[in-house]
């Protein structure tokens, strides 16, 4: 009797335990039996696809084979995570357009420990809460009064220039993005020379790719023991520790110095207002805004220069355009001259199409969804790669081509609205992508007004991707003053 009893204590145990592993991993599951059905790259056993991360020619191959060959939806695996990507702005924009989707996958938590908490990593109320208190301050009205920083930030990094014929033009780029964040972001004037010297934000490394390609790096209680994450942390912490600095002198001195308009000083106004709104949600965000706004700004500005050093006719299109706004003035760029970029805008908007500077994003499903004949699950993590879907033949006519002209008036009417997401789409699109645009504009147009630009020999680009897209070893130019 006794013998029964514990045998059906333990039949009891055993199913008990059983539907708990079910319910914590019926998402996983249901993920899993989709991933088999469908098709993609083939995976390596336990790494899954995750190699392709660190092979940025394979991931293109993939990139430009996978519509074709597998099809609008398919699979991939990290480690022994199943991913979807998908590929077609009609279904993107189910995801992407809904409120109920705005759930960041996995991979922003990895970058939890570099960026912060901000608004990129964060999700739910938090991020809702964030969002709704800093929109405002990305009205284009307050992103105008910008413009002459962005000016003389330019300028004075444009100085550096003029004697040289041929140049890594990333080194100036990168210079001249992180000045003008440490004005606009961060609120250090032109003349607080120290400050920017002392500053943290010049080098760093977020490291969420490389545990990517190292699935047991993805364990928290395995990564946190490794040098990397002890790197990590260290780097993290001089950030928030530099940033907490110049927050404090901010109020110390009753004002935000020389530079009057920037994200800090309306930072803490909101949390003067919104208690909620704390000392750690302000340099959690100011954080994140500082370097996202980076390498996504200069890789676009980069790359513009590039397309415009390759396709003379084009430059020479871009540089009459200017003519025509200054003449042979060299008076700074208003908010005027900018709003009078068009094919400027045109050639910038067409570089971020073949060059999106965040080539993969990711959501989590918060429900199921129908895609043609496939149902995601709730708990999917879903991929949508800019990169792929920016050249699809159906949407883009000869779709590895430069042409500016794609976002002329008259034909940007005829594009899908999710068929082009260099800044995201819908709910969780880039809340900076007005003050990113201007800003690259910015610099483009008063590099072009003193330069002509060609390709040096010999030196061609290499893309590598990181979590942004960048052209390792850089991007050589050779410039030449203009009369």
């Amino acid at each position: 009797m006794v013998s029964t009893e514990r045998t059906v204590a333990y039949i009891i145990l055993v199913v008990t335990v059983l539907l708990l592993i079910f319910v914590y991993l019926k998402s996983w599951i249901r993920c899993v039996i989709l991933a088999l059905k469908l098709k993609g790259p083939k995976p390596l056993p336990i790494l899954g696809n995750v190699l392709l991360i660190g092979d940025f020619s394979s991931l293109t191959r993939v990139s430009d084979l996978s519509y074709k060959t597998y099809g609008k939806v398919f699979r991939a695996w990290i480690s022994v995570i199943p991913a979807v990507f998908v590929l077609d702005p009609k279904d993107i924009q189910i995801i992407l357009g809904s409120s109920r989707h705005t759930d960041k996958s996995f991979v922003y938590s990895l970058m939890h420990n570099f960026i912060g908490r901000g608004l990129i990593s964060n999700s739910g109320y938090k991020w809702r809460l964030h969002r709704r208190l800093i929109q405002p301050y990305f009205n284009i009205n307050i992103l105008d009064l910008y413009t002459t920083t962005f000016w003389q930030s330019s300028s004075r990094q444009i100085k550096q220039l003029e004697t040289s014929r041929e140049v890594n033009i990333n080194n100036f780029v990168n210079s001249c993005v992180l000045d003008i964040l440490h004005e606009t972001i961060l609120g250090i004037g032109s003349n607080e020379t120290t400050l920017k010297a002392e500053s943290p934000y010049r080098k760093g490394e977020i490291t969420a790719s490389i545990r990517i390609q190292k699935p047991w790096f993805l364990l928290d209680h395995v990564y946190k023991f490794t040098a990397l994450a002890e790197s990590e942390l260290k780097q993290r912490s001089k950030l928030y520790e530099f940033t907490k600095k110049i927050l404090n002198l901010k109020r110390d001195s009753g004002k935000s110095s020389e530079q009057s308009v920037n994200l800090m000083q309306y930072f803490m106004e909101i949390a003067e207002n919104n208690t909620k709104f704390d000392d750690d949600s302000i340099i959690n965000e100011l954080c994140t805004f500082m370097l996202a706004g980076q390498d996504s700004v200069a890789a676009a500005v980069s790359f513009t220069l590039y397309n415009l050093a390759a396709h003379q006719s084009i430059q020479e299109k871009a540089y009459i355009e200017l003519y025509g706004i200054f003449k042979n003035s060299d008076r700074p760029t208003d908010v005027k001259d900018l709003q009078n970029m068009k094919y400027i805008e045109q050639c910038i908007k067409e570089t971020m199409r073949l060059y999106p500077s965040v080539p993969i994003i990711s959501r989590k499903l918060s429900e199921d969804i129908v895609l043609g004949k496939h149902t995601l699950p709730a708990g999917c993590n879903v991929f949508i790669s800019p990169y792929t879907t920016h050249r699809l033949e159906q949407y883009y006519e000869n779709p590895h081509q430069f042409n500016p002209d794609r976002f002329s008036t008259e034909n940007l009417d005829k594009l899908h609205p999710y068929a082009y997401l260099p800044f995201s789409a819908g709910p969780r699109n880039c809340i900076g992508y007005k003050f990113a645009l201007i800003e690259i504009k910015m610099i483009v147009s008063t590099l072009l007004r003193r330069f002509h630009l060609s390709l040096c020999s010999n030196k061609p680009i290499n893309l590598a991707f990181r979590i942004t897209l960048r052209a390792s070893g850089g991007i050589w130019l050779k410039l030449s003053p203009r009369e």
